[in-house]
This record gives structure tokens, sequence and C-alpha cells, in this order.
């Protein structure tokens, strides 16, 4: 911000003092150095002189550019150095410092600070009034942009947290082992899901609170997403909605709205109509996410698939399962969780030591199988084509 414009500057401009007298200089130095407003910023304008004598005329003088450094060479002396704006008259300067000695072949750095006490002192009141007021601005923007910093952070961590909540069961596997106890995996699943999820909810509520107390003017939808689907994971239902419908409130209010960004809060709220047992609202808030942003579809399809596995909505999971595997016919889960689904909508017993699968169900099972070998339902899918008929002919 440019507070020290020539005009505010002009004012300050007072007369010449005397000098010390030259010391002979048969030889020429160097001198360079930054000049520097009464704000803290760089003057990027202005004149540098060397006087040696009343002070009226420069021996010499150096322009300043547009980053507030100078340089120039002049006769090895002690001067009067001055700084002047392009419209000071010449009998006038707006700072000066003394005792300024250059020595034949040296080149002095001799910067020229107006942000100094001293120079501050002398400044009108009016001045010294804007000053302060810059100050505080100056705090204050400095407190948002540390702000910003911290949010970006968290931002990164809350990312990771979420990706290692999804992968919540492959991680129960790796340190339980895949002989494990299936509701052992379960258990340990959830509680390293509820851990991930809680420490982002804390994060994203933070910068939230932050945000309104700093006054900050940004675009929150990401915190409200990250913090949706944490408290998804954790459970707090009624609470994601609300930060799901936060963004899209945001994003209206914009003018402007990003499809994505709408996108996603869509699919977070057909996520938990799809946990709260409304199927239909959960099916439309997914199918508006794939409109909204169709290069996302996959993704917010096995979504709607996978809420349905989890909730126990057998009808609902093979539909969603099969629009998934139309979106991305390489998707492992997808498979699993039409195989899943087609059995429990079966109805078939696996209390029993062989059974029949249902139509599509082995088949389902074995693209699982061939797509992810080692995937954390290999083991189950194997199980239920080992105790099929159909999986044991199949097999053949």
């Amino acid at each position: 911000m440019k507070i020290f414009s020539s005009a505010l500057i002009g004012v300050l401009a007072v007369s010449l003092l005397p000098v010390l007298a030259q010391q002979p200089a048969a030889q020429m130095g160097k001198i360079h150095g930054h000049v520097t407003n009464y704000t803290g910023q760089p003057q990027t304008a202005g004149m540098i002189g060397l006087s040696t004598d009343a002070g009226v005329t420069s021996a010499y003088t150096f322009p300043v550019d547009a980053k507030g450094d100078y340089a120039g060479e002049a006769a090895a002396g002690r001067y009067l150095l001055i700084y002047r704006m392009p419209d000071t008259p010449p009998s006038l300067f707006i700072d000066s410092i003394g005792n300024v000695v250059i020595d034949a072949g040296n080149d002095l750095r001799q910067d020229d600070d107006m942000s100094r006490q001293a120079f501050i002192d002398e400044l009108p009141d009016e001045q010294k009034k804007e000053l302060e007021d810059l100050k505080k601005q100056n705090a204050a923007a400095q407190g948002q942009e540390a702000l910003v910093k911290t949010i970006n952070a968290d931002l990164t961590v809350a990312s990771q947290e979420l990706k290692e909540s999804d992968a919540a069961r492959t991680a129960a596997i790796k340190e339980l082992g895949k002989a494990a106890d299936p509701a052992e995996i379960d258990a340990k699943a959830a509680a390293i899901k509820s851990t991930k999820c809680a420490e982002v909810e804390s994060l994203m509520l933070r910068d939230l609170q932050a945000i309104r107390e700093s006054g900050l003017s940004a675009d929150e939808s990401t915190l409200w997403e990250n913090l949706g689907r944490a408290q998804v994971g954790l459970k707090k239902y009624d609470e994601a909605e609300k930060s799901y419908k936060r963004i899209l409130e945001i994003q209206t209010a914009s003018g402007k709205p990003n499809p994505t960004a709408q996108a996603f809060a869509s699919a977070g709220l057909g996520e938990i109509y799809a946990r709260t047992g409304k199927p239909s609202d959960a099916a439309k808030a997914f199918d508006l996410a794939v409109q909204l942003d169709p290069s996302h579809a996959a993704l917010f399809l096995k979504n709607e698939a996978l809420a349905f596995l989890q909730t126990g909505d057998a009808e609902a999971q093979v539909a969603a399962a099969d629009k998934a595997i139309k979106a991305d016919p390489r998707d492992a889960l997808a498979y699993y969780i039409k195989a899943n689904g087609l059995l429990k909508r079966s109805g078939v017993d696996l209390a029993a030591k062989h059974f029949d699968l249902p139509t599509g169900c082995a088949e389902a099972y074995q693209k699982y199988l061939s797509l992810a070998p080692g995937g954390p339902y290999a083991a189950e899918a194997q199980s239920m084509l080992r105790r099929s008929e159909k999986g044991a002919k199949a097999a053949k």
C-alpha cells in the first residue's frame, strides 16, 4: 500500500543543513543502498544525492529504482546523503544522513530507512496517526496470512486423515491378519475410522471458528466438506447434513456456484440419507451429484453402493452397484458390493455347509477377485465360491 505519496512527503520537506567540508578526493569510491519509507515499504521513486556544500545542490545524484535500490560512484570524501522525491523542490529534502564517508576503491552500503524512530518523531500528527492505522491494518493482514497458512496445512492433514479413514478396513486386516475373526476386523476398522474422523472434525471446527473471528474472506466450502465427511464417519448425521447444506448455501450466495463443490455436497447428503433409512432420497442426491459433475460419477456411485452395503439395504445396494459398474467397469469394489447384495437379497442360509449362489453372484465375486486378488474382501469372496456348488463348478 503506497502511503508515502509525493503529496504526503512534500509536507515533510525541510531546508538542507550545513555539512562538513569534503576531504580531498583524488580517487573514486562506490556507494549503494536501499531506501525505505516510514511505513516500512521500499520507496520506489526519487533521488539520492551526496551534498558537499551548504546543501543547495548535490555533487552526485543517483536514481532510486522500482525496488527501492540505488547505486553510484563518487569521489572519496565525507558527504551529507539526502533523499528527494521527484516533485521535491531543489532547495528542500525529505531525509538526510550525515557523515557518510566514501573511501577510494571501496563500495559503501548506506541505506536510508525512514521507518527509524527519529524520522517518525518528526512526522506531523496526521501522518503519525495514519502510520498507526497502517500498522494495525498490516498486523491484521499478517494475522490473516498466518491463518491462511494454518488452514492450508490443516487441509493437507485432513485430506490424509480422511484417506486413511477410508482405508480403515485394509489397515485393520494388515494389523490383525487376514485370518482374524471378521467381527474383530470390523471393530478395529471402526476404531481407526473414528480416531481419524475425530481429528478431522476438530481441525475443521477450529479453522471455521478462526475464520469467523478474524473476518477473513474465504470460500469455506472445502472446510465444510471435510467436516461433513468426518461427521458422517462419526455417525453424527444431523450435524453432517447441516455441513453439506452449508456448502450449497455458500455456493448459491457466491453468484458463481462451483458445480464440483455442489456435486460433492449433494453426494454427501446422499450418503447421509442412505445411512438414515431414506434410500429414495439418497438415490436422487447421488444422481444429482453425477449430473453436476460427471467427471466424478464413478466415485459418487461407488460411494452410494458402499453406503447401502454398510446399511444392509440389499435392494438399493445391488441397484447402486450396477450403476457404479457401468460408470467404471474396472472398479473391483463395485463387483464385491453387487455380489454381497445379491447374496443377502436371496435369503441363502449362510450357516449351511454348501449352498447355491443366486444368479450373477458367483460372476461378481470372480470379477472382484480378478481385479483385486489381494483385496480386503478376497478371503470372503473365495470362501463363498468354495462353499457354493455353482462356484465350485465355475472354478473347474
